[in-house]
């Protein structure tokens, strides 16, 4: 897959989620461009025309507020991606997004605020001993929860403007999306988050 479709209303959990496919899609550069009219999907045409020698991810955030003419005139770059080129998209209402584009992605839905636990359980969770963080992970059986528990560390730490454990935190996402243990993939990450102290 080449094209990718974040779709929150939250810009930290966004932006979280731009680094982490990024990461994963081993994209060394990154060009954010702003596409809302047609003359903007022109010059994308034009950019991507030129052959990169490393992978490079186009960063196309908020295209749900681009006109229906643009989001077409876009189809083509994204029906026949360049060599070592990927487009990650942002959304905030899939709805917005006309089908063939949704279509041509990998959509990635990230849960809102308002299922996420309480800040201030998070907080208790980051202050707590090591026995004791090990006695709530174990808790965390489901996928989901799982998930929705590294999405919160994730937005708590970031709110804080704390990166210490940040590349961490994204690789457990990405293992558990892709299936990896549950609990092996909570225990790996606190013994890591455990090591920066």
């Amino acid at each position: 897959m080449h094209s990718f479709l974040i779709v929150s209303g939250n810009e930290e959990i966004k932006r979280a989620r731009i680094d982490s496919v990024v990461k994963r899609e081993k994209a060394t550069r990154q060009i954010p461009f702003i596409l809302q009219k047609i003359e903007d999907a022109r010059v994308l045409k034009k950019i991507v025309k030129f052959s990169f020698s490393e992978k490079c991810a186009i960063i196309l955030e908020n295209i749900d507020t681009a006109s229906h003419e643009t989001l077409n005139a876009l189809l083509k770059n994204l029906e026949e991606p360049n060599t070592n080129i990927i487009y990650i998209l942002t959304a905030t209402n899939i709805k917005n997004v006309i089908p063939t584009i949704v279509s041509r992605c990998e959509i990635i839905k990230v849960q809102e605020t308002n299922n996420r636990v309480e800040d201030k359980n998070i907080k208790q969770f980051l202050n707590s001993s090591i026995n004791d963080k090990f006695e709530i992970i174990s808790k965390i059986k489901e996928r989901t929860d799982a998930i929705t528990f590294v999405e919160n560390l994730i937005y708590y730490e970031k709110g804080n403007k704390n990166y210490t454990n940040l590349e961490s935190y994204l690789n457990t996402l990405k293992n558990l999306k892709l299936n990896g243990n549950v609990s092996l993939q909570l225990t790996n990450l606190l013994v890591k988050m455990n090591s920066h102290g």
